[in-house]
């Protein structure tokens, strides 16, 4: 235990100030989203829950899906004001982690970390608590020390790179634009405004993807469905650009060259050739995903 005690002892302030920065992100502690990103940032939290400012817990226990099969998901309405988690907090008014001790519901070796929400008054309106593996979280203490450090560089190069992709879309829809002006019998110039508007949207759905994963957190890039929505958007405009271009292409030498057909030609093919690719993309993992929400449920 001496070896849990003196991580907890180095590292009690960094859980503190992570966890609070994380819920100043959400205002529903029950949304689904709150939850799934929880367990995402902290793999070492085990369950959280709720209590009201008499130690009575208000909602039943949110899992990880690692501790799953050990952690019952009950508890609502039991009575915690007897713990020493709550007898700390409610003295404190402060985030408090408790010494390390051996978990009822997974036999594992845990701490709780408990954080006070006061209201204006200095009052406290409710408790979040959050139980941790501590193995769990020595296995992750590399990164867990070093993510302060290098999160803030990450946070601001990433916001540069999704602000200068979404000017680069903003250039090519002025690029289009500027055809629209232009009088010619010729429907070249057309096609071309179409191929430079329709890259600039996928770019900038890039670029609002980056900063949404990377910068706001609001998605989960390890979520299968986030990834598959981000790919599929972008190589429909990727595909839709490319289709047109070679819809040009055709025009153009069925009007100067004709033998030159056979590249557009090839063109087409490639394009059939990707859609193909990305439909059974779609459908494997769409029917992946059925599958491990039916393997969820069936643990619950």
């Amino acid at each position: 235990m001496e070896k849990f005690e003196h991580v907890l002892s180095e590292m009690k302030n960094t859980i503190c100030e992570e966890l609070k920065s994380f819920l100043e992100r959400f205002e529903n502690y029950e949304d689904e989203r709150f939850q799934e990103n929880l367990f995402v940032s902290f793999p070492f939290i085990e369950l959280f829950y709720v209590l009201d400012s008499n130690g009575i817990q208000i909602i039943d226990n949110v899992i990880n899906p690692l501790y799953i099969k050990k952690v019952s998901r009950f508890g609502k309405g039991a009575d915690r004001s007897s713990r020493p988690y709550y007898l700390e907090v409610v003295k404190e008014k402060k985030c408090i982690v408790t010494k390390p001790y051996k978990s009822v519901s997974s036999s594992e070796i845990s701490a709780t970390v408990a954080i006070p929400i006061i209201d204006e008054n200095g009052s406290i309106k409710k408790i979040l608590c959050f139980d941790i593996d501590l193995i769990a979280l020595l296995q992750s203490d590399k990164h867990f020390y070093t993510k302060d450090k290098f999160e803030k560089i990450t946070k601001i190069f990433y916001t540069v790179f999704s602000i200068f992709l979404g000017l680069i879309s903003v250039k090519l829809v002025l690029w289009g634009s500027l055809n629209l002006f232009i009088i010619d019998p010729n429907p070249e110039h057309i096609f071309k405004s179409v191929i430079l508007v329709t890259l600039a949207i996928a770019i900038f759905d890039l670029s609002k993807t980056i900063f949404e994963e990377e910068v706001l957190l609001y998605k989960d890039p390890r979520r299968h469905s986030e990834i598959r929505k981000t790919l599929t958007r972008f190589l429909a405009s990727i595909i839709i650009a490319i289709s047109i271009e070679a819809l040009m292409l055709v025009f153009k030498f069925t009007i100067s060259d004709p033998s030159k057909l056979i590249y557009s030609m090839g063109i087409i093919a490639s394009v059939g050739f990707v859609l193909i690719s990305l439909g059974i993309y779609v459908f494997l993992g769409t029917k992946s995903e059925i599958s491990v929400k039916k393997f969820e449920r069936e643990f619950k």
